[in-house]
């Protein structure tokens, strides 16, 4: 049954990709399917491991969830019976919540060694060592050391002041523009989706998303969460943001012969539909994208 599964058939297109369901398989899970099961069909897309849980139906029934009334607003009992505190806590606890890790700050610090770190800068430092030393022998016991003003010093202590200008001037510019930078991405995440609960529609703030919730999708949408098709209309998809495909792809069941996966990060571009969310955070496609990106830029 042939889909579109934009790769190799068995090859993740992230790192760590195929380990998934062990990192899953450390939650305990009481809704009968973990989240490295989940994760390991969307990673490559694999509609045959779909098959194997059941499809969507089957995913939706071991989620707890009625594709048709959706999450309780204020699901409180474990799948087991358990009362909790928190609505949800137990779907978070065994999924995870739809949030990535604080990015580590870049200090002022950094950003100051960070601007010194140049070939002239450091030229400059070392002339002006040399310059001041020659300027404070020169007044002290030099041809200068009978002056009533001693200058020698002057030239020295100017670059030196140059260059920690050019430093700090440097340093603030890329600090401002890393809090803007920060400001700017926290305003993006602060966005709300359309969602299936207690059987009418809500908009929530893209953080409140859960696995198991029913996400109504229109034209325009970015995708937040990893999810499987359920039903709709000619929905079409640009995924190249996540999986570097430049063609756009249908979305569909497997039994028409589409993509049922619809992966974060893409962009619906016609077409209306709803899918059951079954990845968020660290766990769904962007979320590792993002984690692999912060581990470049540290390594």
């Amino acid at each position: 049954m042939a889909t579109a599964t934009g790769g190799s058939e068995h090859t993740p297109l992230l790192p760590g990709g195929a380990n998934t369901s062990q990192a899953g398989s450390s939650y305990s899970s009481a809704f009968g399917i973990t989240a490295g099961e989940l994760t390991d069909m969307l990673d490559p897309k694999d509609p045959e491991k779909l098959q194997e849980l059941g499809g969507a139906a089957q995913i939706c029934k071991k989620l707890q969830v009625d594709p048709k009334v959706g999450l309780r607003q204020r699901e409180q009992i474990g799948a087991s019976g358990e009362h909790y505190d928190e609505p949800f806590q137990a779907r978070r606890a065994a999924f995870g919540r739809n949030t990535l890790p604080d990015a580590s700050v870049v200090t002022f610090w950094q950003l100051l060694c960070a601007a010194y770190n140049d070939h002239t800068l450091i030229m400059l430092t070392i002339a002006a060592a040399v310059s001041l030393a020659v300027g404070i022998y020169d007044d002290m016991l030099g041809s200068h050391k009978d002056d009533e003003v001693k200058v020698g010093w002057v030239e020295g202590a100017a670059i030196f002041l140059a260059v920690l200008v050019v430093c700090f001037t440097n340093a603030i510019n890329d600090y401002q523009k890393e809090k803007q930078f920060q400001k700017l991405n926290a305003k993006k995440e602060d966005r709300t989706v359309k969602v299936r609960r207690d059987g009418g529609e809500v908009e929530i703030g893209v953080q409140e998303l859960n696995v198991g919730d029913i996400l109504l999708i229109e034209p325009g949408d970015i995708i937040p969460v990893d999810g499987v098709y359920l039903d709709g209309h000619n929905m079409t998809c640009d995924e190249s943001s996540a999986t570097g495909e430049s063609d756009a792809v249908k979305k569909g069941t497997t039994d028409e012969g589409r993509d049922p996966f619809v992966l974060s990060g893409a962009k619906v571009l016609e077409g209306v539909g709803s899918m059951v969310v079954v990845a968020v955070g660290t766990r769904s496609f962007y979320g590792k994208i993002m984690m692999a990106m912060r581990q470049g830029e540290t390594a």
